[in-house]
């Protein structure tokens, strides 16, 4: 019987000449192989976005609340044309995954009506590409104070008030093509705040009453949001479920809001998926 002298056990002193040419190809070959694929992985990757979200810093803002057909708190920014004020409204979100409305209303429980009166806000910023939300982090505490009637905000121009809080522009219909996110985490929360590894954590956001928010994108990857409420402004956050994360198009009448964009819509067609999409989604946030 031939001896077999390419058996091998760890604790020996001298490795058979087969093993250790095997072993010295397969550490050049890693050692070639590895970075390339590290490299090539790395090369497919997007990038980090700016978004911000400043976790852990209160920020206090002061404006007049908007409550239809999405919360906002409308404020003047520095920027005017002539005695023309320029307004910004920062979209107004829950803590956690839940809409602003349940803080609101406890805000209301307590002050009557707040529509269109100035307030005193502190909460947690997120921003990114030109647009804001502040999260009410502190909850019913996060209502630092109201001014009744609404403060003037230029007096010197002869008003005695802001425009009203109303004030948008009909753009007309429109069809367009995108993907529904929660603006939470897209503006800065998560990274990624889209596709399919987001798709789960928007699901819970946008049940919980966050507004959802379309994201189209152009060819060279510029983006632009749209808020999504039904043809009256009703909420749609429950109807729209199994659409999140998904590219859909939407048709509807388009609002300009300061510098928001919304969308009335009742119609949401999603766009074929390739049949392992659902397969390979990814459940990331709980």
């Amino acid at each position: 019987m031939k001896p077999d002298n390419d058996f091998y056990i760890g604790w020996q002193a001298d490795v058979p000449t087969p093993f250790r040419k095997a072993v010295r190809w397969a550490i050049l070959v890693l050692a070639v192989v590895l970075p390339l694929l590290a490299g090539l992985l790395v090369w497919q990757q997007q990038g980090f976005s700016g978004a911000v979200f400043e976790y852990g810093k209160l920020t206090t803002l002061e404006g007049e609340l908007i409550r239809t057909p999405v919360p906002f708190l409308r404020i003047p920014v520095k920027q005017a044309v002539g005695n023309a004020l320029l307004f910004e409204r920062v979209l107004l979100i829950g803590y956690n995954k839940r809409g602003a409305d349940s803080t609101l209303n406890q805000w209301e429980a307590k002050q009557g009506s707040l529509t269109n009166k100035t307030l005193t806000v502190r909460g947690t910023l997120i921003y990114h590409d030109g647009k804001a939300a502040l999260e009410l982090t502190e909850e019913a505490d996060a209502l630092v104070r109201v001014s009744v009637p609404a403060q003037p905000l230029r007096p010197e121009s002869g008003r005695t008030q802001a425009q009203p809080m109303t004030e948008t522009g009909n753009l007309g219909m429109i069809t367009v093509t995108g993907e529904i996110t929660d603006p939470k985490c897209m503006l800065g929360v998560m990274k990624p705040g889209e596709g399919r590894p987001h798709r789960s954590c928007a699901v819970r956001c946008i049940s919980g009453g966050i507004p959802p928010l379309l994201s189209v994108r152009n060819s060279q990857g510029q983006a632009n949001y749209y808020l999504i409420v039904g043809p009256t402004g009703q909420s749609l956050n429950a109807s729209i479920l199994t659409d999140i994360g998904r590219p859909v198009q939407l048709r509807g009448r388009l609002e300009q809001a300061d510098n928001w964009l919304i969308l009335y819509t009742d119609s949401i067609q999603p766009i074929a998926q390739a049949p392992l999409d659902e397969a390979f989604q990814i459940a990331m946030c709980h």
